[in-house]
């Protein structure tokens, strides 16, 4: 059964709290993949962190992956990360990517979930790969819809909230529609991805 993003959020977070520092800082999108390291790499990486910020988790863990056993220190992590330009900030926790996104109302439960509809969209992309996609400037607006839609749906008390909104989403949902049949290349996405979708 495939772990609902409330779950699976939920379930990151109690993980992380076990972490070390400043591991137990780091965005709950990788706390899966931190969590499957062996111990070693797990204190290579918390080490390397101290010196660069939680703010290159993500190099930090593709450069684990893709260096294999050459990595026995953290300093042979930091070597491969080319950071010589960033300044080594050893106090910072500013860096966390979660205090960004809380800024402007987005949890990781809609970071989650916006990267769980694309790999249901893309049942072949990595989680990496929708993960990064979820973080890019281009699936920036997408994610603040995705955020607002929760806080929309969560706080709709009353009948003429949840009509508008539902009135809103019939709409946008005929927009839409309008927009993928004016474009070839649009339809033909929606093909792959959904082989039931039918254009209107």
């Amino acid at each position: 059964m495939k772990e609902d993003p409330e779950n699976k959020a939920r379930r990151r977070r109690s993980i992380r709290e076990a972490f070390p520092a400043p591991l137990n800082q780091i965005a709950l999108r990788h706390v899966d993949t931190v969590q499957s390291l062996d111990e070693n790499r797990k204190a290579i990486l918390a080490k390397a962190l101290a010196k660069v910020g939680v703010v290159h988790i993500a190099v930090c863990l593709a450069a684990i992956k893709s260096s294999g056993d050459s990595i026995k220190t953290e300093s042979d992590l930091i070597a491969t990360l080319h950071l010589s330009e960033i300044p080594v900030d050893t106090n910072s926790q500013d860096n966390n990517v979660e205090a960004s996104t809380d800024a402007q109302g987005i949890e990781e439960i809609d970071i989650d979930y916006l990267a769980s509809l694309l790999i249901k969209c893309y049942p072949d992309m990595p989680q990496a790969t929708a993960d990064a996609l979820v973080g890019s400037e281009v699936m920036a607006p997408s994610l603040r819809v995705v955020s607002t839609t929760r806080l929309a749906i969560r706080d709709a008390k009353s009948d003429f909230v949840i009509t508008a909104i539902y009135t809103l989403f019939e709409e946008k949902l005929d927009e839409i529609e309008q927009i993928i049949a004016s474009n070839p290349a649009f339809v033909k996405a929606m093909q792959l991805s959904r082989p039931d979708w039918k254009p209107n």
